[in-house]
């Protein structure tokens, strides 16, 4: 028997009304794998990233190391609207482990701090530092399943 575990909305202080077939970064998330799938095939919206940033408390161009761009690219990307399948990919991962943090710290504000903060356990490095890489991002997910757990990090 198969149990699908799907991920947390991330809360937004700021509702706003959507328009029809335009993805969030909450839809996102909340997607079950196979339509984040077909989502992230035809390529994100690159607003995505500035929203990811603003909840982050992240200037725009801080996110160009996570998605493994050149600012330049980073730029050209915002200007022509859609983010390559690659790009995509890391949108969701860090919209993912945002929404875990959330999750597991208990509200937004705690969740943004922890990732800013050097972590003991990640070689005194940020959760965000580390979200450069895949490893990296699986060692985030790992402690904040830790902290789920009750282990002390």
């Amino acid at each position: 028997m198969s149990t699908t575990v799907s991920s947390p909305k991330l809360p937004h202080p700021k509702t706003k009304r959507k328009e029809p077939g335009r993805v969030t970064l909450n839809d996102l998330i909340a997607m079950p794998d196979a339509a984040a799938l077909e989502t992230l095939k035809r390529g994100l919206p690159s607003r995505l990233v500035r929203e990811l940033a603003e909840r982050l408390e992240l200037p725009v161009e801080a996110m160009a190391g996570p998605l493994q761009l050149t600012l330049r690219t980073l730029h050209r990307r915002l200007q022509e609207g859609t983010l390559a399948l690659a790009e995509s990919e890391r949108i969701l991962a860090l919209g993912r482990i945002l929404a875990r943090a959330i999750a597991v710290l208990g509200d937004e504000t705690k969740a943004v701090h922890w990732l800013h903060s050097r972590i003991p356990a990640l070689d005194s490095k940020t959760p965000l530092d580390c979200a450069w890489t895949w490893i990296g991002i699986r060692q985030v997910e790992t402690e904040l399943g830790r902290i789920e757990d009750g282990v002390y990090s």
